[in-house]
């Protein structure tokens, strides 16, 4: 697994970008990811909520699903402050 931070590890392996939180990790390790569909409208259902390529993934932490590639089932997540968190699904 990921360590997301000093005594934390994620049992899903994360690719981060920049200075994600340790909470912005937390999200993507934890997102319960149920159905990905790519295509001309890509867009995935996490969390229980159906969320488009560039829409809010979660507001509180700001951030967006800012990815999907299908050929590496990989999703990934920007924050606020450009840092990006990518998992496989």
């Amino acid at each position: 697994g990921a360590r997301i931070a000093a005594d934390v590890v994620a049992s899903v392996d994360l690719e981060v970008t920049g200075n994600p939180s340790p909470a912005f990790r937390v999200f993507v390790a934890n997102a319960a990811i149920r159905g990905v569909i790519a295509g001309p409208s890509p867009k995935a259902l996490i969390n229980g909520k159906v969320v488009h390529v560039g829409d809010s993934a979660d507001s509180m932490l700001g951030v967006t699903l800012a990815g999907i590639d299908a050929s590496r089932q990989t999703l990934r997540f920007r924050d606020s402050t450009g840092a990006t968190v990518s998992r496989r699904y």
